[in-house]
């Protein structure tokens, strides 16, 4: 009906989502769908609002001039604006049935493309003129006043209706306001015009608000496109739980900071019980009557009409449906690997065990055979699915020398300082002299030169330099932990990822990824912010539940790196409230990274252009094809359980690689 009247208003939209699209990061077109985003612009609410104002003043006929398209793009970027900020305040992981720009991006890149966005908006206004950019600065004052009002009072049983509908008349109905108002101020009528347009749009967005209040309690999560009930888990009491309070004892016992899921419903249902909903939807539909009367005598009356008719449809439509939350299953049993078949893997893993004795790594084949570096097979398969049998054994020899690499350096009997550093450098030196001739060293220098010798062949030399690298790196990592541990130091909250992750070895994963790749990644893709961000966030969470797992043991030999002592260690915390809380930081990591790898295919090509998919959508497909594998490696026995009984002689093995350094010495 909107556009029976308004003919020219789909392609004035149009024209409006064109300026939106050029309000983004110039000069990186990497970073394009950061501020256009592949969902589209929702209903545009707002800039309809600014054009069908401006045509109810200047005709109803006419295309909209260039001022009035523009004035719609300004407060649809300022709006816009106000929800990347919203949602990084308020930690949301959902919006408009996606995944939010700050869960894709992280909040620092969505604040600061929320602020690009304002000043984008500021701009456009400021050309338009001074009177247009005071009265978008006014409303944005009091909007962030609202805002604040209503962050201030979280928790607050006591809040009154009051303090309720200025926070509402201000964070929410000023925008709809301006908007209203910018579209009369481009027809150029008088300002009793505009005062009414603009006093149309404070009721509609009253009006519009208290709908979506009365949403949050009444409709579900996929209907709304975002997580349902959120209000009163974050402490927001809008006026049905206001009312409710009121007569309902029990609610004002139920309602505190962390709520939990099942009080959080509790709650819900007694303020849907008290009729306090039903009150507040006669208040919505009062502020929308108060909304079409200030309509009187602007227009033609059919215009008149069909405006009212949109403003009437925002209110009855629920928004748009979008699939439910993203949830983190029970954990269950590892996915078998694919690929291998298991009686090969089988046979792999035999092959590997008669390898270890072999090259000297185990003294025996239960030694081979122990938790720690039993398993590896399995371990390489969920790496490399996809692999036959020689591949996934030549992998498990390597991440089997690294394993044991790892272990030597963070065995608990290795009590000197002074003989990690020792065991570092002669460490180190075996790793420099891989690709020459094999130095001496006992089983391990022979261990590590044979398994090199079989990853080599897979990737180009440059590969090779740059992997030996990361690996003297990581040693020097693990020579710093081993310190720390030893001398009782635990890094603070702030210091314990950076030194977690050097001593995790994420480039020797990258490395081992690309091997399973079939060459290096892209240069370009490998430092495009989203692949560094689905990077960083999936070492994190990866590194939370190890740190989950091995707990036990790590609290035995005092690793100085786990999340959950540190966090007792900084916070003061019981050991639960520690442990739940790295559980609580997993799953948010889990779904946060499931929802920027279902996102990421749509958000690059958007800002390809809609080219044909490249090396980068083939490797994103990979990654979201394997990761199931990969968080089965955490069930592996390395990490699921303390090995017990007669483990590794890996004080032998020390032995063999320090005597012979001082036998090298006295040589020369």
């Amino acid at each position: 009906m909107t556009s029976q009247f308004f003919p020219a208003l789909e392609t004035d939209l149009g024209r409006v989502r064109e300026i939106l699209g050029l309000a983004g990061v110039r000069g990186r077109p990497d970073l394009a769908t950061l501020t256009r985003q592949p969902g589209g612009h929702g209903r545009l609410i707002r800039p309809t609002l600014t054009l069908l104002s401006y045509y109810l003043l200047a005709g109803a006929e006419r295309a909209a001039g260039v001022r009035a398209v523009r004035a719609a793009a300004a407060v649809e970027l300022l709006h816009m604006a106000s929800l990347y900020h919203d949602d990084v305040i308020d930690d949301a992981r959902q919006r408009r049935g996606g995944p939010s720009v700050n869960s894709v991006w992280g909040a620092r890149m969505a604040v600061l493309a929320g602020d690009l966005l304002v000043v984008n908006s500021s701009r456009m206004l400021a050309e338009l003129g001074e009177r247009e950019a005071l009265v978008a600065a006014e409303a944005g004052e009091r909007a962030c006043t609202g805002v604040i009002a209503e962050t201030a009072d979280r928790f607050l049983l006591s809040r009154t209706e009051e303090a309720y509908m200025e926070v509402t008349g201000a964070k929410t109905a000023e925008l709809l306001s301006l908007a209203c108002r910018l579209g009369a101020m481009q027809a150029g009528r008088g300002p009793e015009e505009e005062h009414a347009l603009a006093r149309f749009g404070w009721h509609l967005g009253m009006a519009y608000q208290m709908r979506d209040d009365i949403l949050d309690l009444t409709a579900t999560s996929g209907h709304l496109g975002k997580p349902a009930n959120s209000d009163i888990v974050e402490g927001v009491y809008t006026l049905p739980v206001i009312r409710a309070l009121a007569r309902e004892p029990e609610l004002a016992r139920l309602l505190r900071r962390g709520l939990t899921a099942a009080d959080a419903e509790t709650a819900r249902r007694l303020v849907l019980s008290s009729g306090a909903v039903d009150e507040a939807r006669r208040v919505a539909d009062a502020h929308m009557e108060a909304a079409v009367r200030r309509l009187d005598g602007l227009g033609d009356p059919p215009s008149r009409e069909a405006l009212a008719g949109y403003a009437r449809s925002v209110m009855s439509t629920g928004g748009p449906a979008g699939p439910a939350l993203v949830t983190v299953p029970a954990q269950s049993p590892s996915p078998a690997p694919a690929g291998v078949p298991g009686l090969m893997r089988q046979r792999v893993q035999e092959r590997l065990d008669a390898w270890s004795v072999e090259t000297g790594l185990a003294a025996t084949p239960e030694e081979a055979r122990h938790p720690r570096w039993g398993g590896m097979a399995g371990a390489a398969a969920r790496m490399w699915p996809d692999a036959g049998a020689e591949q996934v054994e030549t992998l498990a020899r390597w991440m089997l020398v690294c394993y044991v690499l790892d272990d030597l350096l963070e065995d608990p009997e290795l009590t000197d300082p002074g003989e990690v550093v020792r065991l570092r450098q002669r460490l180190t030196l075996l790793v420099r002299g891989l690709g020459h001739t094999p130095r001496a060293g006992g089983a391990v220098a022979t261990a590590l030169a044979r398994a090199w010798a079989g990853i080599r062949p897979m990737q180009p030399p440059s590969w090779r330099a740059r992997a030996l690298d990361h690996l003297a790196e990581w040693l020097e990592a693990c020579e710093r932990e081993a310190c720390h541990r030893l001398s009782g130091f635990v890094p603070s909250l702030r210091d314990q990822l950076p030194l977690r992750l050097r001593s995790a070895g994420p480039d020797l994963a990258l490395d081992l990824f690309e091997v399973t790749y079939g060459g290096r990644i892209d240069p370009g893709v490998r430092d495009h912010p989203l692949f560094r961000r689905a990077l960083d966030l999936g070492l994190a969470t990866a590194l939370a539940e190890n740190d989950l797992r091995t707990l036990e043991q790590d609290e035995a030999i005092g690793a100085p790196y786990n999340l959950v002592r540190v966090l007792r260690h900084e916070t003061g915390c019981t050991r639960q409230e520690a442990i739940d809380e790295v559980t609580r930081q997993v799953e948010d990591g889990h779904a946060q990274l499931d929802a920027m790898l279902a996102s990421a295919p749509a958000l690059l090509r958007a800002a390809a252009g809609d080219t044909a998919p490249g090396p980068d959508f083939g490797l994103l497909h990979l990654i979201q094809e394997r990761l199931p594998s990969w968080r089965g490696l955490h069930g592996t026995d390395r990490y699921s359980r303390t090995a017990t009984g007669s483990g590794p002689d890996l004080a032998r093995l020390r032995r063999e690689i320090l005597l012979d350094r001082v036998e090298a010495g006295a040589a020369r």
